[in-house]
């Protein structure tokens, strides 16, 4: 007898810890199956490998005085007289992978850091070939924004979806480009994204003209490989304590809101592979308009940890789309990137033809002098900035010097506005105000007239007429009330892909354990087909409600209908009480089991503005809904790689 199985999708909750220079080169196909290859392996940044004589001789690369680069060996001298001597011999920086000026090991792919851009039209079939080049480690490719329709198994989660590829292996993933829109790839095995295995990936709209655009990569960076910093990560150790790598209560940064940024040591950030550690002058990514013309800017933050606010001196931002998703345009003079997410953004050139600089920074302010409670925490002011930048070159301007720049003033004749603020407003002093992303609409394309987008439909696969009863509604709370988890479960991966068996590979969840004390288990639900999907995604109770979370889905595209945000001193701008319009119904703590205090929220449910990735705010939450249209076993994580270790 043959059982016929209905097609469901299941949600894996987890928050577990996961050579050319500055040009991202691309790889455009525009045929309807592209084929590509990348083979990935490890090097070395400021090194150089030149052919001598049909061998590769490597050297170190130093940094010069005005930011040449030139050869340095200690082989180079009469003590090994079998080596040349090519101390101060000047080399191209487009042969060098710079990063920031320090030496450390980076994984490449296609021997590029960052990866090569792929590009492709929407409804094509990708064929990629990953070769593993890596001497000791797995590796395996996530298409991230990418929904693999019919093709869940090449999502490329190891454990998951697919076996590890193993060194010396390879595998070719197969699926259609869908949807359109800026996207990425970067390794989903532990802590490879943070070492160098990313790239860009987008998808052109069918049946439109290619727009040329710069795909513009950010990357907080850091000196160590990501592996011995995970082994001393607080959030994934078993005992407590910061780690060596970890800052301390009174050292961690913190926004303006009394939020922390993060526990981790900053040591600095990438744009397209390019930044400088201190005051060093290593080489900048440069990105060139035309006068009077204008430049598409697809940003990408693949980065582990730091958020990071863009803005180019002197000229506002028109952020067109998010997560490949457009929306009405809204002009800005910033924006506000995490981890996982992507934004599209228009640059007019009006401005003097010059060099200008383009910032990424953190949102660090100060440090607490009085951390705990959170409700009373002190924040004072510090100069430690913590940024990348890059410089913006208007078409016949030479680029032999720094920009001179600073950035525009905000007064209250002309304040500055900043989109996708992870909490609800800035110090009034600061002239400065928020567009959240539950301020936003979907873009409705010109051929669908006014009302529900019809993008909004084909990827939600909710229409704003839908009832109350078609809504499945699921509470999941992202206070880490016992470490890294969701509902008060940690998560432990699978062993084998669940596609082929849903019981053997997985540690069962003991509801009633969880429920009572947290639990550590492979956390799963199950979701019935074709139903709407409401997940209310919460972030209060406890004192580790303390920052704010970007939560990605796999396989889904979701509407943002409500974000929820604690109460604020307007004058300043601090935190003073947590949101409660959730209720949490057992532990106050723990909080397994929640439902709303007075009915739901308003939901925004026409033309809410679609995401892949959307920000959970600390003491507040956000209420994302999408169809189960695509059945599957699909991550739903933290993109931020702190709280990604459980993995």
């Amino acid at each position: 007898m043959t059982r016929h199985l209905a097609p469901r999708t299941i949600i894996i909750l987890i928050m577990s810890a996961l050579v050319a220079a500055q040009s991202v080169l691309s790889q455009l196909c525009t045929d309807s199956v592209c084929h590509f290859s990348l083979v990935i392996r490890r090097t070395k940044t400021m090194t150089h490998t030149r052919n001598l004589n049909g061998r590769r001789d490597t050297n170190s690369v130093k940094l010069r005085d005005d930011g040449r680069l030139e050869l340095f060996s200690p082989l180079g001298n009469p003590a090994h007289p079998g080596k040349e001597n090519v101390n101060g011999t000047l080399v191209p920086m487009e042969e060098v992978i710079t990063t920031d000026g320090v030496q450390r090991n980076v994984i490449t792919v296609n021997d590029m850091f960052p990866g090569p851009t792929i590009e492709v039209v929407e409804g094509a079939q990708v064929v990629v070939k990953v070769t593993n080049k890596l001497l000791t480690e797995a590796t395996g490719i996530h298409w991230h924004g990418l929904h693999m329709r019919s093709t869940p198994y090449m999502d490329g989660v190891p454990y998951v979806t697919q076996c590890p590829i193993m060194p010396r292996e390879s595998f070719v993933y197969r699926f259609n480009a869908e949807p359109a829109g800026t996207h990425f790839y970067h390794s989903h095995l532990r802590t490879q994204r943070e070492d160098g295995l990313f790239g860009a990936f987008i998808v052109h709209r069918a049946r439109s003209p290619i727009v040329p655009s710069i795909p513009v990569i950010l990357h907080d960076w850091y000196h160590i490989e990501a592996t011995p910093y995970w082994i001393s990560n607080m959030f994934g150790l078993e005992h407590a304590g910061d780690g060596e790598y970890m800052l301390g209560a009174y050292e961690r940064p913190f926004s303006h809101d009394g939020v922390k940024v993060s526990s981790r040591v900053f040591n600095s950030a990438l744009i397209n592979g390019r930044g400088r550690f201190g005051d060093n002058r290593a080489p900048l990514s440069t990105f060139m308009v035309p006068s009077g013309g204008h430049g598409n800017f697809r940003i990408i933050h693949v980065g582990p940890d730091y958020p990071f606010r863009f803005s180019v001196d002197q000229h506002e931002l028109t952020v067109t789309a998010s997560d490949g998703f457009d929306m009405t345009p809204r002009r800005v003079q910033s924006v506000i990137i995490y981890p996982g997410e992507s934004y599209d953004v228009r640059i007019n050139g009006t401005a003097r033809p010059d060099l200008y600089w383009v910032r990424a920074e953190t949102l660090r302010v100060g440090h607490c002098t009085k951390c705990y409670p959170y409700d009373e925490v002190v924040v004072v002011p510090d100069d430690v900035t913590e940024e990348v930048r890059a410089i913006l070159r208007y078409q016949g301007v030479t680029a032999d010097r720094d920009p001179t720049t600073t950035k525009r003033g905000c007064t209250n004749d002309n304040p500055c506005h900043v989109f996708n603020c992870p909490f609800a407003g800035y110090p009034e002093h600061l002239h400065t105000s928020c567009i959240n992303m539950n301020d936003v609409e979907a873009l409705a394309l010109p051929s669908e007239g006014a009302g529900q987008s019809k993008a909004t439909d084909r990827y939600a696969g909710h229409s704003r007429t839908t009832e109350a009863a078609d809504v499945i509604e699921i509470f999941l709370n992202f206070n880490f009330a016992i470490g890294s988890s969701v509902n008060g479960r940690r998560f432990i991966g699978p062993t084998a892909p669940l596609h082929q068996n849903t019981t053997a590979a997985t540690v069962p969840c003991d509801e009633e354990l969880c429920l009572r004390s947290g639990c550590r288990c492979t956390h799963m639900i199950d979701i019935p087909y074709n139903q709407t999907i409401q997940l209310v995604m919460y972030n209060t109770f406890a004192p580790t409600s303390q920052t704010h979370h970007s939560v990605h889905i796999h396989g889904h595209a979701f509407q943002v209908v409500a974000m929820g945000y604690p109460s604020y001193n307007k004058t300043t701008g601090r935190y003073m009480q947590p949101n409660t319009d959730v209720k949490c119904k057992n532990d106050l703590w723990l909080c397994t089991d929640a439902t709303w205090r007075d009915g739901p929220p308003l939901l925004n449910l026409i033309n809410p503005p679609l995401k892949d990735t959307v920000l959970v705010p600390a003491n507040g939450y956000t209420v994302v809904r999408f169809r189960s249209d695509n059945p599957g076993h699909w991550l739903l994580h933290c993109h931020n790689d702190q709280t990604f270790q459980s993995f």
